[in-house]
């Protein structure tokens, strides 16, 4: 007699952003990961389907036929997916910005003679580079002056900020140079309020926890945005639900596939 077949599904889910030009790009990329792109740690996955228009053809015909169905059918819907995600990797954190992420790994270096414009000595003015070196200090000149630090200005090393000092030589509109050293850092940068919706490549490398089957999952383009408001601040650490249709993209037969064997 076959076993009951009850279902309880474990799985490594995995995302890319799909780019402008079809390429994938791995959300937690991993070099040691088989498919070069780390599982995201993902509390839920839920697929709903919203039916098609309903077609009704009834019966003009005398007596107790009159107006009852001769046809009826529903047009074919669409399905979404909706995916809980306990983990938020940089690019992930760009979709809760509704914004365009890039991740650059910046090697250690320095830089000299740098240029940098003052628009307005009421704000820090934001350097290229941060996590800047004590040793040896940065060096902030105007034209061929070297300023005094805690005098003129203040510098924020881990940020990469200098802040001008009230009463200092720096003025609005000033071009000063400066000259520092940086450690090595991953800076990824998020530029908000671009892009609403973006599309993910989505696979799921998937086990029957009670049976030990195992199953293939693969969502070739869903075109997800943020479900509710994300409290920044939050007492607890951030999820964030991302759900959108699943589309059946280019040289594929469906907006998904689920392959079980054992």
């Amino acid at each position: 007699m076959a076993n009951v077949a009850v279902r309880q599904f474990a799985g490594d889910i995995r995302f890319w952003e799909t780019q402008p030009n079809g390429s994938h790009t791995p959300v937690i990329p991993e070099a040691n990961d088989p498919d070069g792109n780390q599982p995201i740690e993902t509390n839920s996955l839920n697929f709903s389907y919203e039916a098609g228009d309903e077609i009704k053809v009834v019966s003009k015909r005398r007596g107790a036929r009159y107006n009852q169905p001769v046809y009826q059918d529903t047009q074919p819907g669409t399905t979404s997916v909706s995916a809980q995600l306990l983990e938020l990797p940089p690019l992930i954190l760009a979709r809760i910005l509704f914004g365009e992420g890039s991740t650059a790994i910046v090697a250690e270096g320095s830089v000299v003679d740098a240029p940098v414009d003052v628009v307005s000595a009421d704000v820090p003015v934001q350097l290229a580079h941060r996590l800047l070196k004590a040793t040896p200090a940065p060096v902030i000149k105007k034209g061929i002056t070297e300023l005094d630090v805690d005098v003129d200005y203040t510098i924020d090393l881990r940020r990469g900020q200098l802040m001008p000092v009230a009463g200092g030589a720096i003025a609005d509109g000033d071009e000063l140079t400066v000259s520092y050293s940086y450690n090595a850092h991953v800076a990824t940068t998020i530029v908000g309020g671009a892009t609403p919706t973006k599309s993910f490549y989505i696979t799921g490398d998937m086990q029957d926890r009670i049976s030990g089957e195992n199953g293939e999952l693969r969502i070739p383009e869903a075109r997800l945005t943020v479900d509710g408001d994300i409290d920044w601040l939050s007492a607890e650490p951030i999820q964030a639900t991302l759900t959108g249709a699943c589309i059946v993209a280019d040289g594929e037969e469906a907006p998904y596939t689920f392959v079980a064997y054992k």
